[in-house]
């Protein structure tokens, strides 16, 4: 979903060092930020994790997990200034919104697939 939202057509499937290429590819001039997504996806899929080991929740969706991101994107962009913010916060709302919207393409795919 990441690379979607950056238009990419490839993404890493193996490694971090792979990730490294990949994202100084993508997105050349958002270095600055590379960390700070990184934390952010790496925060939501820990805190998921834990939600069901601990508490047994269970996702409906990986798109929950983007959309955790997201909101952690979001809340680092605060402690920015300028357009270091407001990059931060389009991005995480880029994010979110492509996150939702797959997020109804399944739900609407798997709503066909039920019986009348």
């Amino acid at each position: 979903m990441v690379a979607h939202v950056l238009g990419a057509r490839c993404r890493p499937t193996t490694s971090f060092e792979q990730f490294w290429i990949w994202i100084c590819v993508v997105l050349k001039e958002g270095k600055k930020f590379h960390m700070v997504c990184l934390k952010a996806i790496c925060w939501a899929i820990w805190l998921t994790r834990n939600n069901f080991s601990f508490e047994g929740k269970i996702i409906i969706s990986p798109t929950e997990i983007i959309c955790l991101a997201s909101s952690f994107i979001s809340y680092c962009a605060g402690f920015q200034k300028g357009n270091d913010k407001e990059a931060l916060e389009i991005g995480a709302e880029t994010l979110k919104q492509t996150a939702l919207y797959f997020h109804q393409q399944r739900q609407d795919s798997n709503c066909m697939m039920l019986p009348c």
